[in-house]
């Protein structure tokens, strides 16, 4: 719907857009020198305005009115669309059919190729006690100074 109106008003504003420009070359140019002549009728009027410059007047306020139509019915659409993308990438996880159940995981070895067995490995290792995250990503501390060796017993 906001593209059918959107093509309504961009041909609008071209139509509104060369009449304006008729208009204004239909004109006569009575001030013969522009804004800074001393002609009967200066660029702020010191006299009634004729039918040409009334029409000229109202096309441009057509198409400011078409402009910011336009404007605001683009505006609109992007931010619905952007909200709509936004929804849909939230949706996307929570809604995505589930890996096939039987599936086995690919992995990295050729298909024929019998899977490497190694026998330290395949003992379970020996249950230590998780260290806090902290310690296991600061640096190692320096080591202790040995203890001095102890004094060679003497001969009795």
């Amino acid at each position: 719907m906001a593209d059918i109106i959107s093509t309504i008003l961009t041909v609008l504003l071209i139509i509104v857009s060369i009449l304006m420009i008729i208009i204004i070359l239909l004109q006569s140019n009575r001030a013969a020198g522009g804004m800074f002549s001393s002609g009967a009728q200066t660029a702020f009027g010191a006299g009634s305005a004729d039918a040409l410059t009334k029409i000229t007047g109202g096309f441009a306020a057509a198409f400011l009115l078409i402009c910011f139509g336009l404007a605001a019915l683009k505006s609109s659409t992007r931010t619905t669309q952007a909200a709509a993308e936004q929804l849909n990438k939230e949706l996307a996880p929570a809604t995505a059919p589930a890996a096939n159940p039987g599936a086995v995981p690919a992995t990295n070895a050729a298909p024929g190729a019998p899977a490497a067995v190694n026998p330290a490995a395949a003992k379970p290792a020996a249950a230590t006690p998780a260290a806090p995250a902290a310690v296991q990503n600061a640096k190692p501390a320096t080591p202790a100074p040995a203890a001095p060796a102890a004094a060679p017993a003497k001969p009795k």
